[in-house]
């Protein structure tokens, strides 16, 4: 469900590279593949929107692809889609199960971070990656029917992408902030960290303690905190 517009306008340039005298491309705040509703008219470059598109693709297939399918969540390759999931069988080495997709758990796999390194107040160079950990979030009903009905656990099966996920998180706060400003109404410290000049995502991007819950949509709030006299903007909430 739509919560609040869904279209907001233009800015008149690239909001990644500022170029202006080349077509622009509409930008979703949250990835369509992800169940993104609102967006920012003519945002993107060509070449940012293929730079953008490249990290969205690893979240939304290598991390949650068969749960995506599974939740028949949004493509624009419905004909490509899968009706059945290959699941490893860890009592057969090699074999794989074909599990309808409406019978698959749908694990999603989020990375559960602590604060960023900049509202700790460390340096851009200290990396705290290594302290994120990986928690899976699923469908209880599915997993107990599943259990039930193949006398095994389920095997979930995903890619670590946590470079992708991070700066799909700083992506969408970035588009999130523009709904209300505009590029020159502040400095965009996530900025080279989308566009993967800077790699130390643990810097700026970070999440609340506990996990997302299970639901159907999504809720973007923008919030400021002070830090060292400056008013940081920062997204709230990425949940349903």
């Amino acid at each position: 469900m739509v919560r609040g517009p869904a279209h907001y306008p233009s800015k008149g340039a690239c909001i990644y590279c500022g170029i202006t005298d080349v077509p622009l491309k509409d930008e979703h705040i949250v990835p369509y593949a992800l169940g993104g509703t609102h967006v920012l008219r003519e945002a993107s470059c060509a070449r940012c929107e293929d730079m953008t598109k490249k990290f969205e693709q690893k979240v939304a297939r290598d991390l949650w692809g068969d749960g995506r399918t599974s939740f028949n969540a949004p493509t624009r390759r419905k004909k490509e889609r899968k009706s059945h999931i290959e699941m490893p069988d860890p009592k057969a080495h090699g074999r794989k199960d074909r599990i309808p997709a409406a019978e698959y758990p749908a694990g999603f796999v989020f990375y559960k971070m602590g604060s960023s390194g900049f509202l700790r107040g460390l340096t851009e160079s200290t990396d705290i990656s290594r302290s994120w950990q990986m928690v899976v979030i699923d469908d209880d009903a599915r997993r107990n029917a599943f259990i039930k009905k193949h006398d095994r656990p389920p095997v979930l099966t995903f890619r670590h992408v946590p470079e992708a996920f991070g700066r799909l998180l700083a992506k969408i706060a970035y588009c999130q902030v523009l709904t209300s400003l505009d590029p020159i109404d502040f400095r965009a410290l996530v900025l080279p960290y989308i566009t993967g000049e800077k790699k130390n995502l643990s810097y700026i991007v970070g999440s609340r303690d506990g996990v997302p819950e299970p639901g159907d949509g999504y809720r973007l709030t923008t919030l400021h905190a002070e830090h060292e006299n400056r008013i940081i903007p920062k997204l709230a909430s990425l949940r349903s």
